[in-house]
């Protein structure tokens, strides 16, 4: 019978792709990534996400007052912690992620250290 031979016709190790971006403009290789749009998008989604999380928390020590004062007391505070922190967690990475779709469709994200050139990954 044949038997089947797997030799190193199928696979080489030294065939491995560069994935580094180089400058359209200079060909350097020297690129930083940029992600304005995802930083900012992150810092306003959190303020948002805090801002509505502290409101809500309010809210609730409101109707918290029909169990007395001691319990909208404490209610308001463990709220205020723990809804200013998940909302402000959710909405950073709402944020993060609407500016990460910025920056990889919209900005040019990429900035060439040695010549200055800003571009996008994708061909205009």
């Amino acid at each position: 019978m044949n038997e089947l031979q797997f030799g190193s016709e199928w696979h080489d190790d030294n065939d491995v792709m560069d994935v580094t971006p180089h400058c359209p403009k200079c060909r350097s290789a020297s690129i930083e990534t940029r992600n304005l749009a995802r930083r900012f998008g992150g810092a306003i989604g959190a303020i948002a996400g805090t801002t509505s999380g502290v409101a809500l928390a309010l809210t609730g020590a409101e109707i918290g007052l029909l169990a007395g004062p001691v319990g909208a007391m404490f209610g308001a505070a463990a709220g205020v912690v723990i809804d200013g922190i998940i909302g402000g967690a959710t909405g950073c990475a709402a944020g993060s992620r609407l500016g990460a779709a910025i920056d990889q469709n919209i900005l040019h994200n990429h900035h060439c250290r040695s010549c200055g050139y800003t571009f996008s990954d994708k061909p205009s």
